[in-house]
């Protein structure tokens, strides 16, 4: 029974190891690179067999990967959103080439990369947090554009029927011009008839694009730093834990060594 939490702790620092995760990491990038190449025939024809192997090869290593975390962590393993993740991608999506929609389902295995460099984890972990503001900034962009196409739909619907013509036509033309799409044959026709309209659209653009928009970066970027930040604080507390309990070791070994001295003179004065 005492040898399976040493063997647990043994795998535990194999799997964790800088060298294991980068090699892990090379064959997700690897796989990806596989996959690609499939999507040609003319490399298919010629080493689509050698291509199979070596798919089907990584895909046993990242099992074997998969079955040694969850023989260290347990349970524990699908506690973590980003475990769960790969339990999917690996286990849950069959590897063969059965129909078009499994093999589609394979390149979810590149997305792995995600939960294995921790720097896109980070990213992405910023993304979810920022999800309540990009939403209310979003709602913001709606609202606006919304108001923007009812005015648009009012003032051009006579001069521009198939651009203006009802709020729908409005919208698109409207997106075009927030993407700087549509400035050629949408609002330059329209401003050679009345100069006001430069301003107008240069209005919604700045409105849209260089303040809304602006502040989904701005979410964003304060997310990150909100992230970086925890996680910085997260690294601070175990390296806290770790010195308390290296200062704990340190401390009962000094104890040791005293108990070892008493036991000693004890004994010589017994000899005596």
């Amino acid at each position: 029974m005492s040898a399976n939490p040493t063997l647990r702790t043994r795998v535990a620092r194999f799997i964790e190891s800088a060298p294991f995760q980068r090699t892990i990491v090379g064959l997700i990038v690897l796989n990806a690179v596989v996959l690609g190449l499939e999507t040609y025939p003319s490399i298919v024809r010629a080493v689509g067999d050698v291509l199979e192997a070596i798919n089907t090869a990584i895909l046993v290593v990242f099992i074997v990967e998969l079955a040694l975390r969850l023989f260290v962590h347990r349970l524990a393993f699908f506690r973590d959103a980003w475990n769960v993740f790969d339990f999917v991608v690996i286990a849950l999506v069959p590897a063969w080439q059965g129909s078009t929609i499994l093999r589609v389902l394979r390149l979810l295995r590149v997305l792995r990369l995600l939960s294995a460099v921790k720097a896109m984890r980070l990213v992405v972990n910023a993304l979810g947090a920022s999800i309540p503001g990009i939403l209310s900034i979003g709602s913001l962009l709606v609202m606006v554009v919304y108001v923007f196409a009812l005015s648009s739909t009012t003032l051009f619907a006579e001069g521009a029927p198939e651009l203006f013509g009802d709020l729908w036509l409005s919208t698109s033309s409207l997106f075009r011009i927030l993407v700087a799409d549509g400035w050629g044959d949408v609002v330059a026709p329209l401003a050679a008839r009345e100069g006001w309209v430069w301003a107008y659209f240069m209005s919604f653009t700045i409105v849209t694009t260089f303040i809304v928009l602006n502040l989904f970066v701005a979410v964003t970027v304060d997310a990150m730093t909100r992230a970086r930040s925890e996680e910085a604080e997260e690294a601070g507390e175990v390296a806290e834990v770790a010195a308390e309990e290296s200062t704990v070791v340190a401390q009962m070994q000094a104890m040791r060594e005293q108990m070892d001295r008493m036991e000693a003179t004890l004994a010589e004065l017994r000899g005596r």
